[in-house]
């Protein structure tokens, strides 16, 4: 099976979460409307834009960005909040997001390597742990286990006592509804970390006396916490039995019991073994998060896949060999221009083309019998035969065929087309375009959308909408530039794609040459093998030919256009 190109990706998440997705650049970023992604290649690259567009448009539909996010330990561990909320709230109203975002974690920590807490900044354990607990148990990000696990020893430590509030904190990440709640629990976080920095002189005073007595347990440091914490687990919710659980089954592949495990935990904290973090660290890594300095930017979702594929753009490509997608063109608004003059004469002949458009699908929706041999219904207009031994006199019913087609225009509005004038190739093109567009109109089950290509690589400009009804002031339109027309089908491939019709279909009306010819080929190849029926209309010119050999036909004047599009519609606007 294909993947899907970036390109459709981008265009196909962009409306469905209503916002601006473009592919441009070397540098990946999002403003407070519109995403930005490279071009980019690698064997995740796919995966790596689908979940930088999915994690973005999040925060673009949810995250307030009056709330300052600053630069320090607390900012960090504010985004890591807000991640975890966004996330859950576009998983909700979309929940394939869940599936991406959760892959895309095990992605970043499996193949990349992300979320590793840098040893120069220890406080990044702290965050590290508070990320893996949360999207553990909201998010159900599995991925994160061994990560929570490394971090938490030092956790631990620098908790102590207050080691189950965080907990309790924690649990409340869930429930969040706003970036300013999001804030508020951060500073409830951070006033539980700055009361830990204040109680860890008296933890290690108090650390000998735990050796001596079991009973004790609001002396003991924070491994002391957790061993009362597993013994009992009563007024735990959420995270915390989550976290409980995740101890228990530990405890019983190491040690047997939940109890052998808190001993393990204190006679761990008074050797100093090397799985158990210093106390200088722990001071370290509680200074640090206090400090409001940088630590190093820790859990920024966004920012890493940023990173990522920064490091795997490439240039822009249309052939689909150098990159994972080609950057499709963009669309421009179109100005207004006057009307046709000549307005009566077209609609004569667009009602000529409604006509036959109509009879032709009328014949393919009309059910016919045919005498078959085997059946339940008897037709009594062919009994006769059984007098020669033919015994096809029961009836079959062909199934009506369906009309339910999209259909998009390109019109050539290049230099060499002219103006609108009815003997020049601008308005001969033009006014067929126009034709066609009245007559399909009409024609239920029939969605055509046009759109001109000038001499600009990556824009287009659309006239018509599908399903909106053609305005003729909008094709008396002057030629101008080159011939883009390879661009122009890569934008219309695009747009069909999104279509749910079961029958596709691309007009191109041009007059010469393409300037972009390799563009054009493999724009037509991915076409065709998405299920797309490419026709070409020739303005006096037989250059079409060498890209639509089957597939087209040559008019030198707006008369010849109705039979020319009838022969090349037949047995193709039916389903």
């Amino acid at each position: 099976m294909k993947t899907r190109p970036l390109a459709l990706i981008a265009k196909v998440l962009g409306r469905k979460y209503d916002v601006t997705v473009t592919i441009a650049g070397q540098v990946a970023c999002t403003s407070g409307k519109e995403i930005t992604i490279p071009v980019v290649s690698g064997p995740h690259s796919e995966a790596l834009a689908h979940g930088y567009i999915d994690h973005e448009a999040a925060h673009v539909r949810y995250t307030d960005f009056s709330v300052r996010l600053t630069n320090d330990f607390a900012g960090d561990l504010l985004n890591i909040l807000e991640d975890v909320r966004i996330e859950q709230a576009i998983g909700l109203e979309y929940p394939g997001c869940i599936a991406n975002l959760r892959e895309l974690t095990r992605l970043l920590v499996e193949q990349e390597g992300v979320f590793r807490p840098d040893p120069s900044h220890p406080s990044q354990s702290i965050l590290a742990w508070i990320m893996a607990v949360i999207y553990m148990a909201v998010l159900g990000h599995d991925s994160l286990r061994q990560t929570r696990d490394s971090a938490e020893p030092l956790v631990l430590q620098a908790l102590g006592r207050n080691f189950d509030q965080a907990l309790l904190l924690l649990d409340r990440a869930g429930a969040l509804t706003s970036t300013r709640e999001a804030a508020a629990l951060r500073d409830e976080l951070m006033k539980l970390i700055r009361d830990s920095a204040h109680q860890q002189p008296k933890n290690r005073q108090s650390r000998p006396s735990q050796s001596q007595s079991g009973s004790h347990g609001e002396q003991n440091d924070g491994t002391g916490s957790d061993n009362s914490r597993q013994q009992d687990g009563t007024g735990s919710t959420g995270v915390q039995q989550a976290q409980n659980g995740e101890k228990q089954q530990n405890s019983s592949q190491s040690a047997g019991s939940g109890q052998d495990r808190s001993s393990g935990h204190s006679s761990q904290g008074q050797s100093g073994t090397s799985d158990s973090p210093s106390q200088e660290s722990v001071r370290q890594a509680l200074a640090e998060a206090l400090s409001g300095k940088s630590v190093g930017s820790y859990g920024n979702v966004g920012e890493k896949l940023a990173e990522l594929l920064c490091q795997n753009a490439t240039e822009s490509s249309f052939n689909g060999t150098a990159a994972a997608a080609p950057r499709l063109p963009t669309a421009h608004p179109l100005n207004q221009t006057g009307g046709y003059d000549d307005l009566s004469a077209l609609r004569v002949h667009t009602a000529a083309l409604r006509a036959r458009l109509q009879g032709l699908v009328q014949a393919s929706k009309q059910k016919r019998s045919t005498p078959v041999s085997v059946g339940h219904r008897l037709d009594s207009r062919v009994l006769t035969r059984l007098r020669i031994c033919d015994t096809r006199v029961f009836t079959r019913k062909e199934e009506k065929r369906s009309v339910n087609t999209a259909v998009c225009m390109l019109l050539d509005s290049s230099g060499s087309m002219g103006n609108t004038t009815v003997l020049n190739k601008m308005g001969i093109a033009s006014r067929a375009c126009f034709v066609a567009a009245e007559a399909l109109f009409s024609i239920p089950g029939v969605r055509t959308a046009i759109a001109t290509f000038k001499g600009h690589d990556n824009h287009v400009f659309p006239m018509v909408g599908f399903g909106e009804k053609p305005d003729h002031s909008r094709f008396n339109i002057t030629g101008s530039g080159g011939t883009r027309l390879g661009h122009a089908l890569w934008w219309a491939w695009g747009e069909l794609c999104l279509r749910r019709e079961t029958r596709k279909i691309c007009i191109a009306f041009s007059d010469g040459d393409t300037g972009d010819g390799p563009v054009t080929q493999a724009a037509i190849k991915r076409m065709r093998e998405s299920g797309i029926e490419v026709i070409g209309i020739g303005i006096q010119d037989s250059s079409i030919k060498q890209y639509l050999p089957d597939n087209h036909r040559i008019i030198k004047n707006l008369d010849q256009f109705t039979p020319a599009l009838l022969e090349l519609l037949r047995e193709k606007l039916v389903a």
